[in-house]
């Protein structure tokens, strides 16, 4: 999967520990996006866990892209 962004864009993500509910919610750069893309588990500090990706969610408003990341 690949990524094409302006220079200096920045997508809001939410991950979502589908376990309990629980978010996290950050704002991660180009490079940090493609990172996410091509993994498969992330570790969440918030969380003290590392997790596998199950599904995501994109979203576009307002000229504005955000992502939820489901965990488990």
């Amino acid at each position: 999967m690949s990524v094409v962004t302006n220079q200096g864009d920045s997508v809001k993500v939410v991950f979502v520990f589908q376990k309990n509910e629980e978010t996290e919610e950050v704002t991660l750069n180009t490079a940090q996006i493609t990172a996410l893309l091509n993994s498969k588990q992330v570790w969440i500090e918030k969380f003290s866990a590392n997790l596998k990706i199950e599904n995501t969610v994109w979203s576009y408003a307002n000229n504005h892209i955000s992502m939820q990341i489901y965990l488990k």
